[in-house]
């Protein structure tokens, strides 16, 4: 089990859509996942089969699930009706109510009356324990956070954001104010979509998740930049230094060494395209911080990208225009 550092959460993008469709492969990472003490399992209504499969390998009864409405990610289901309908169908493919409920992006104006109406009584109907925000603007975490309070609604308490060695701007866009707010933090998105375990030439070749099509576009406009793919070259020499894997390396800069502190409540999300993936991950968090030395050498990288690094996969990658 993982110590200091912020909390581990596990990514459910990959149950159903991705490698994890059946229960016995649940089970599996299940196992693993008690292994190193992580007791959180994050989906979301846009990830296909992920709560219904989630459900049937009864995960509500082992861990702690958290998901999302689409919000602005689907606008002709971002009405009143529609929500709680989709948040108690949520529930009910889960087989147990949703600890986190997020707006996964915002909608063109905040805040949305009608979302929040029904949030509130997804709420109050115990649907929901708790309500999140992810892929918000700081304005806008503050117009939800005021109008929920003047209504008397349930207040956002959970906050899930793009956050990674190359993904900072959240340091001093947005966390002054979730942390006068006391709001939590949730990185998503760790190892920038995989691009902290590529080479410049694998990103522009279109390798993983930067091909040109469907969420390899969302990517490329993220990280396909001048400045980006030529850090890559110091990011492998650190690690390589380090006698840290890359993908290691970004784990522990976030869970240990970043912005984000456990005494927030912030978290980290891991996600994994095998077993043996799941497994090498949450191990390489247990080895801890990361030492001074490194932690400097990851900071320098940043001041030299921070004006060209992107913000999160909403306002970078999938924002209509």
């Amino acid at each position: 089990m993982s110590g200091s550092g912020i909390k581990t959460v596990f990514g459910g993008a990959s149950v159903g859509i991705g490698t994890f469709k059946t229960v016995e492969q649940c089970d599996e990472v299940f196992k693993i996942l008690k292994a190193h003490g992580v007791d959180t399992i994050d989906t979301a209504q846009l990830y296909g089969s992920s709560e219904q499969i989630l459900g049937e390998a009864k995960a509500g009864e082992q861990f702690i699930i958290d998901s999302k409405t689409p919000g602005g990610l689907s606008p002709p289901t971002n009405t009143k009706d529609l929500i709680l309908e989709n948040g108690h169908e949520s529930a009910r493919k889960l087989g147990t109510s949703i600890n986190v409920f997020y707006i996964h992006a915002p909608s063109a104006s905040e805040p949305n009356a009608d979302v929040l109406s029904a949030i509130n009584e997804l709420y109050k109907a115990g649907v929901i324990k708790k309500f999140g925000l992810s892929n918000f603007a700081a304005g806008d975490v503050q117009a939800v956070y005021d109008y929920c309070e003047k209504n008397g609604f349930v207040l956002p308490t959970v906050y899930q954001g793009n956050y990674s060695p190359v993904a900072r701007r959240q340091d001093t866009e947005l966390l002054p104010t979730l942390r006068k707010l006391g709001i939590s933090f949730y990185a998503y998105s760790p190892l920038a979509g995989g691009f902290l375990t590529k080479s410049k030439q694998e990103v522009l070749d279109g390798k993983g998740r930067f091909g040109l099509e469907g969420i390899g576009a969302i990517y490329n406009n993220m990280y396909s930049r001048p400045l980006l793919l030529d850090a890559l070259a110091r990011w492998e020499r650190i690690a390589t230094e380090a006698g840290v894997p890359r993908a290691e390396l970004a784990y522990r800069w976030v869970k240990y060494n970043s912005a984000l502190k456990p005494e927030h409540g912030d978290a980290v999300i891991v996600g994994s395209s095998s077993t043996e993936q799941l497994e090498q991950t949450l191990e390489g968090l247990d080895h801890g911080p990361l030492p001074a030395e490194v932690v400097e050498k990851i900071d320098s990288v940043w001041e030299t990208i921070k004006h060209v690094a992107p913000l999160d996969n909403f306002a970078d990658g999938m924002k209509p225009s």
